[in-house]
């Protein structure tokens, strides 16, 4: 059976339904999976209520023993509980596994990458046929799209109205260009230094509050090709510079990745139902106000992590306490890595009220699997965790924080002297 059909099995499941939980994960891929699922269940008079999580918690699912459920970017890592509270459940997440279950939705089962190449709400898709674009957004909340959409995502693509075009490949191609060029760690003598994106812009004779679509054909040649002069001088390689310019994706002429943080951003916040509103809708206006406001807390909280940044022999951490919210911890992690070039494994920590929350990232050009390493480190403080390759989380009891960090770094150091 291919994926395919696995999903039209799936799809025949919950149509035979008559109530349904669905808990999807808090983050734009999650929202947009559960957006698809909402108009899937309503279509077909489907009784269902709704719920986001950071992570499955063992309490959160015991409340849900013996029922039925949708889980959605979420229940791949959690299977033996899931199971151990009988839940009647079907998984629709395209992260690694713990083990197999048969009423799932999982690409790596199909030889599928869930990290590269379907997002849990592209696997949504798949079930119920509709809302091509959704899934993208949830694909590009995911930055699925970095290096551009391949494999199931690219089938995708072709058959939504979603239009991709070559262009600079830099965030926030409809915000002034100051912003656009300095919030973006691709160009690193520009990362967080609007005063030398100004004097450059002025240099040219370009006005830095017009933004890079305002600008004429003649602008953007002058100023891209300046760009890749800079960098040149400076000696940056080949590989780095060409990741400025490709394949980009816009819908109804917002860049994707636009729309996909501002949904991200709302979702964090725990605006849910406007999230959700917004990606059914399209009414992406009402996403302005929690994308500054997300933006300047992962501002500060890079800023914290970067100053409270420590080291071990082969990876490199940082203990936040509650001064950098959970939702957006992954966020920051990911950031602080690729905006200071560093090349192990970051680990991130904060708390909250009951427990310790994780979020490791690794550098692309490492032969690591962090949902492994971070899975065993957390089953090894009484904690659980999984995720993706370069991307993972977990969360552990308050006071094992030093054991997990030993762990988790003897589990990288195993997989690199194996690999």
């Amino acid at each position: 059976m291919g994926i395919i059909e696995k999903a039209a099995e799936l799809a025949e499941i919950i149509r035979r339904k008559k109530d349904l939980a669905v808990i999807a994960h808090a983050d734009a891929d999650g929202v947009a999976g559960a957006a698809i699922s909402k108009f899937f269940l309503e279509k077909n008079d489907i009784e269902y209520e709704l719920k986001f999580v950071d992570y499955l918690r063992k309490e959160l699912l015991s409340e849900y023993r013996g029922k039925e459920a949708l889980f959605i970017d979420v229940g791949n890592g959690n299977i033996e509980e899931i199971e151990r509270n009988r839940i009647e459940a079907i998984i629709v997440d395209h992260h690694l596994a713990s083990k197999y279950f048969k009423n799932s939705l999982n690409p790596f089962h199909y030889g599928i990458d869930g990290g590269e190449e379907i997002s849990a709400s592209g696997l949504m898709h798949l079930i119920t046929g509709e809302n091509a674009e959704i899934a993208l957004i949830g694909a590009a909340g995911d930055l699925q799209d970095r290096n551009g959409l391949k494999g199931w995502n690219r089938r995708i693509l072709m058959k939504s109205g979603i239009i991709a075009k070559n262009d600079i490949k830099l965030y926030g191609r409809s915000l002034p260009l100051y912003r656009m060029l300095s919030f973006s760690p691709l160009i690193p003598p520009f990362f967080k230094n609007v005063g030398s994106v100004i004097r450059f812009l002025n240099e040219l004779s370009i006005d830095e509050k017009k933004t890079w679509n305002e600008l004429s054909m003649d602008e953007k040649r002058r100023l891209f090709s300046s760009i890749v002069k800079m960098m040149v001088m400076r000696g940056y390689e080949k590989e780095e510079i060409i990741k400025l310019y490709g394949e980009v994706y816009e819908l109804d002429g917002i860049d994707l990745r636009e729309i996909a943080s501002g949904i991200n951003a709302m979702a964090k916040y725990g605006e849910y139902s406007r999230a959700i509103y917004v990606c059914i809708t399209g009414n992406y206006e009402r996403m302005k106000d929690f994308i500054n406001t997300h933006r300047k807390n992962i501002k500060m909280g890079i800023r914290f992590a970067k100053k409270n940044l420590s080291e071990r022999m082969k990876i490199k951490y940082f203990y936040a306490g509650k001064k950098i919210k959970g939702s957006i911890l992954g966020t920051v992690t990911g950031m602080l890595l690729e905006g200071e070039k560093i090349e192990k494994p970051v680990v991130g920590m904060v708390e909250n009220e009951e427990e310790i929350k994780i979020s490791a990232r690794a550098p692309k050009n490492m032969n690591v699997n962090l949902s492994i390493a971070i899975r065993n480190a957390a089953r090894a403080t009484g904690g659980h965790g999984g995720g993706h390759k370069m991307a993972a989380g977990a969360t552990i009891p308050k006071g094992y924080e030093e054991e997990f960090l030993r762990f988790f770094e003897l589990e990288i150091a195993n997989q690199s002297s194996i690999l």
